[in-house]
């Protein structure tokens, strides 16, 4: 997977200039995560338009290319729109990678959105396809949904034990839930320097296959609890059945565990037990929905 973030900086833009208003272009989908959470979905027939959303809103915007030319990182003009994370849409296309942008309407206001265009041989293709809509965010109607119900969870106390993510951490569980519509994972600053790190959190089968990939950019300020949402609802599952999130970086963060822990599943590190002589666990949440 190409890292989207790659050759471009997240930045606050506005660029001027009013865009096309045309609402009913925009399509919004009742999302399997909930029967009470809209899933507000955008694609490229979107472009150029304008959105609307209210707060704690999830929103989705699904981009794909052919050839080297792909989309980078969102730019983002002002906090009422927050980037979580960006899936890649799986299986991969062999033509040229789709990717799912997953946004939350964060705080009412405005806020353009742009997805710029990477790797493009011909800059008029490149300014053609960029990506950009405005998206206005109202009040919530009532409490914001949540993301999921809690499923399977690590509760044990953390005890100062962790790993680096230069190796393949992975940690398997049970889901009791046919989605799975997040994963929660707790980390600690390891070695400190850098400001962020990305990070990759795939979704493994019984089998051990990659069902899911989901890429975010995780701030040192904000690594005690990170949270990767799944698109579409959520990926689905067979409760009942051993399934593994391996979670890859670099050496600026780890991924705490501890010993003993979680009794459905257990934490290793390259396919190997993290521990050698007896059983561990990394903490982590997962959310789902029927």
């Amino acid at each position: 997977m190409t890292n989207p973030r790659t050759g471009v900086m997240l930045v606050a833009l506005v660029l001027g200039g009013p865009l096309c208003a045309d609402a009913n272009a925009q399509k919004v989908s009742i999302s399997p995560a909930s029967n009470k959470q809209q899933v507000l979905s955008l694609n490229f027939t979107n472009n150029g338009q304008h959105a609307r959303a209210t707060v704690g809103q999830q929103i989705e915007i699904t981009l794909g290319t052919v050839g080297p030319a792909q989309y980078g990182v969102p730019l983002v003009s002002s906090t009422a729109v927050r980037l979580e994370n960006t899936a890649l849409n799986w299986p991969p296309n062999p033509g040229g990678p789709t990717f799912v942008y997953i946004f939350e309407a964060a705080a009412e206001g405005e806020a353009q959105v742009i997805i710029p265009i990477l790797h493009s041989p011909e800059p008029d293709f490149a300014e053609k396809n960029t990506f950009v809509t405005m998206i206005r965010v109202g009040p919530a109607h009532g409490k914001p949904p949540a993301v999921g119900k809690p499923d399977q969870a690590n509760t044990a106390t953390w005890t100062k034990a962790w790993t680096n993510l230069l190796n393949d951490a992975e940690q398997t569980f049970v889901p009791s839930l046919p989605r799975l519509t997040s994963v929660e994972v707790g980390l600690v600053v390891g070695n400190p320097g850098l400001p962020d790190e990305d990070l990759t959190l795939s979704l493994l089968n019984p089998e051990g296959e990659v069902l899911a990939v989901i890429s975010k950019t995780v701030s040192v300020e904000d690594c005690c609890q990170v949270r990767f949402l799944f698109p579409n609802g959520g990926a689905q599952v067979s409760p009942g059945l051993v399934y593994g999130t391996r979670l890859k970086g670099g050496s600026l963060f780890g991924w705490k565990y501890v010993v003993g822990g979680y009794k459905n599943g257990e934490a290793s590190s390259n396919g190997k037990p993290l521990l050698h002589d007896g059983h561990s666990s990394f903490l982590f949440r997962t959310f789902g929905a029927n």
